[in-house]
């Protein structure tokens, strides 16, 4: 079944801002295995309710694009895709994966996304900035792929009806391959960039968190050697030595250079399984708790950041795996599976409890 949806259904206007306490610390990184195996996975960290679902889009769904002035971009997707989504507004994909392996995530950009103003000239190809990573997956097969499409599409300042603003976000792309890139909405256009660590955050520009790597050379999971201090020998407390130094706090840059540190150390994970716990292991020590990161003074109406959903997506063979704050099982969909389920017409799957108020009592266990 072929059916069209506008993407994002709000007003737009030019100038408005995305909230800096709305979405504050997302955190991604990647692993490959050594059977070739890529997992890609990430944090979602949201300062208001979002109840994010799955969302299970087949080949050939249509959309329609929205621009600041009207309708933009139509357009086909040519392979099937899944991914979780903004609320109910099921063709707003936060991150996902497509039947090629391609994954997206959309991730906060606060002070640094400058998209270029609408254009007569532009409208037809035009898209919100949710809309880019729904279109990448809907239509691209690898990183090379986007690379070759994307001047398909202009992504223009609309405004996200649930959050009454422009969001500012940037996006991580990664292919079944290992390639990864990161597009950057800055100066008016899309920059692209080479992304060879795989991990992505949050503000300033992505060049800059890969210089900001030089400040932490040093660091090192090895355990240190006792050291002599006149005719003193000290000796380390414990394990953990060598990392001594790395930034502890939940600020983007802090979080990067963290994330490229735990998976630069990372031993080798044999297969895909493997893998994809191993990386929920990692985002573990990104899960922020409630209270840990309040916003700014003067936003009272805003909740502290807490961790929404964590979600790992397999690639050589796609499947998305997700854990809520309310219910930290974690649960799998296979995307073949999903499609075949899904019989050619969209269709959602329930993530679970995502707020510190909802979460799933613990299921009675019975010792025999």
């Amino acid at each position: 079944m072929k059916k069209t949806l506008p993407l994002f259904a709000c007003a737009a206007f030019l100038g408005a801002s995305f909230h800096p306490f709305s979405l504050q610390a997302c955190t991604g990184g990647a692993i490959t295995a050594k059977d070739g195996s890529v997992v890609v996975g990430r944090t979602l960290e949201f300062g208001m309710p979002l109840d994010s679902k799955i969302a299970i889009w087949p080949s050939g769904s249509e959309f329609t694009g929205t621009g600041v002035n009207g309708p933009g971009l139509k357009f086909t997707s040519q392979f099937g895709f899944l991914g979780a989504t903004v609320g109910d507004f099921l063709d707003q994909i936060l991150d996902g994966v497509n039947e090629k392996g391609l994954n997206v995530g959309l991730f906060y950009f606060p002070g640094s996304a400058q998209y270029p103003p609408p254009a007569a000239e532009t409208a037809a190809k035009a898209l919100s900035p949710g809309q880019l990573g729904t279109w990448i997956l809907a239509n691209c097969a690898s990183v090379a792929d986007v690379r070759a499409k994307i001047g398909a599409v202009a992504v223009e300042p609309v405004v996200l009806e649930i959050l009454k603003a422009v969001p500012d976000v940037h996006y991580k792309v990664q292919d079944a391959s290992g390639a990864c890139i990161v597009i950057e909405p800055v100066g008016g256009e899309l920059k692209i960039h080479d992304n060879p660590v795989r991990v992505l955050t949050n503000s300033p520009e992505f060049p800059w968190h890969l210089t900001n790597l030089r400040t932490y050379l040093n660091a090192t999971a090895n355990y240190p050697a006792n050291a002599t201090m006149g005719g003193l020998t000290l000796s380390p407390f414990g394990m953990g030595g060598g990392g001594v130094g790395l930034p502890g706090d939940f600020t983007p840059p802090s979080r990067f250079v963290r994330m490229v540190f735990f998976l630069q150390n990372l031993p080798a994970q044999p297969d895909a399984p493997s893998a994809v716990s191993t990386l929920f292991h990692v985002l573990n020590n990104f899960d922020i708790p409630v209270g840990s990161a309040q916003p700014p003074a003067g936003t009272a109406e805003a909740s502290p950041d807490f961790t929404t959903w964590t979600a790992v997506s397999q690639l050589k063979t796609p499947s998305f795996h997700w854990k809520t704050y309310g219910d930290q099982a974690v649960r799998v969909v296979d995307l073949a599976q999903a499609l075949k389920a899904a019989g050619g017409k969209p269709m959602s799957v329930e993530m679970g409890p995502q707020t510190p108020d909802s979460v799933s009592p613990s299921l009675p266990y019975t010792v025999k």
